[in-house]
């Protein structure tokens, strides 16, 4: 049973339970070799902050079947993903290069605030919706397609 931790949101926390939400998603499990190399850290640093996060409730271990997240290690990490979708889709409107905006998003997701999130989701949407205005938008700025 996991000790009564508080969930310290980390930004590496959150890469840890969006790279295993991925991998369990692509591959049907996350093993401590999939999370270093997705992550670029030894097997010995994963297996440390496996421990962690299973102390704080985030995942379980399964024997022979690598690990699984919780429910609020899958809330977490859907909550992260989806942070992560809403800015590099703003990004791109905005005709950021993808890997700055790879790079920019994976710095930004970790802090924005639910409010700020909001209104660039709401940005994102009013464009879907508009297109004249984000071809404007995007000439005013120099990111003509």
């Amino acid at each position: 049973m996991p000790k009564s931790h508080s969930i310290e949101k980390t930004p590496r926390v959150e890469d840890y339970l969006e790279a295993v939400h991925h991998l369990i998603s692509e591959k049907g499990y996350a093993s401590t070799s999939d999370i270093s190399a997705r992550l670029a850290v030894t097997p010995p640093t994963v297996s440390i902050m496996v421990g962690r996060l299973a102390e704080m409730g985030l995942l379980q271990r399964e024997r022979y079947r690598g690990m699984r997240l919780t429910d609020s290690g899958e809330r977490l990490a859907r909550s992260v993903i989806r942070r992560h979708e809403v800015i590099a889709e703003f990004l791109a409107m905005l005709g950021v290069n993808g890997d700055v905006a790879y790079e920019d998003t994976e710095g930004i997701e970790h802090y924005v605030q639910a409010e700020t999130l909001h209104k660039l989701q709401r940005m994102a949407e009013y464009f879907r919706k508009n297109p004249g205005e984000l071809k404007a938008l995007r000439k005013f700025i120099g990111a003509e397609d």
